[in-house]
């Protein structure tokens, strides 16, 4: 995909994945629309770009959850006569623990973000894609989302959701040469455990991805427009192998690692 001077949207960009991502993109010769919550974070991102690749990244920051959110940035861009060749939906979280320990509030709020305001985002700057006949969206996911796992129910369901719109809007846009991808690491070397809950060691013998080899990963597989991108050897064999484990095995093994 010939993402020169395109913008690229791209959510949580201030820390880990979505970092990277912006980083990715600028070396690539895009401009990055910088969007989160903590604005020095994103400045500060915007200004290395600069000094680093010579990019005018475009800064936004702003809380997704916040009602409207959404329709104020795509009119704010369109203002700016912006088209988002690229969108990169980032922004998420998630709790590991019991189900019933955090307050429902903390499970509405990431319901909200790592499912509908993801939603609304590839609702808002689809159609534009569709019409131009080019661009592609990449859905952060993660491999928790290929099958239920205990203790971190709420998180790998939202991810499972992401999953599987993920691959329908594959098949819808696909006619229109728009790839859409579901972006699936395992444990990455982020902030993400931290406001988990989790280690980052939970799963034994796998050590953690760099955002580096995540984003790379991505990038490779929107280009050969993959519905599912896994982003290891040992991750794609086994999202490939999933289906085929009895439940009852899966759900014990993962319930007696998260559970610690």
């Amino acid at each position: 995909m010939n993402i020169e001077n395109k913008f690229v949207l791209v959510t949580g960009a201030s820390s880990g994945i979505g970092r990277e991502f912006c980083r990715a993109f600028a070396r690539k010769g895009g401009i990055p629309v910088l969007v989160a919550r903590r604005e020095n974070r994103l400045n500060e991102l915007a200004d290395e770009l600069k000094s680093e690749f010579g990019t005018e990244a475009l800064v936004y920051p702003a809380d997704l959850l916040e009602d409207g959110a959404v329709s104020r940035m795509k009119e704010f861009l369109e203002g700016k006569k912006v088209e988002i060749e690229i969108l990169v939906n980032n922004a998420g979280f998630g709790f590991k623990g019991p189900f019933e320990k955090p307050e429902f509030s903390e499970y509405n709020r990431m319901m909200q973000l790592n499912m509908n305001i993801l939603t609304e985002l590839c609702y808002a700057f689809l159609p534009g894609m569709r019409e131009r006949k080019s661009g592609g969206v990449i859905n952060v996911a993660s491999m928790a989302g290929i099958g239920p796992v205990p203790y971190f129910g709420v998180y790998a369901a939202t991810k499972a959701y992401v999953v599987s719109l993920s691959q329908a809007l594959w098949k819808e846009y696909e006619e229109h040469g728009v790839h859409v991808s579901a972006l699936c690491p395992g444990p990455v070397d982020t902030e993400f455990f931290e406001v988990a809950g989790a280690d980052p060691g939970l799963v034994p013998g796998r050590s953690l991805q760099t955002p580096e080899e995540v984003v790379e990963k991505a990038i490779e597989g929107l280009n050969k427009n993959k519905r599912v991108v896994p982003t290891s050897t040992s991750l794609r064999a086994l999202y490939k192998i999933s289906g085929v484990i009895p439940a009852g095995i899966s759900l014990s093994a993962s319930a007696a690692i998260m559970k610690k």
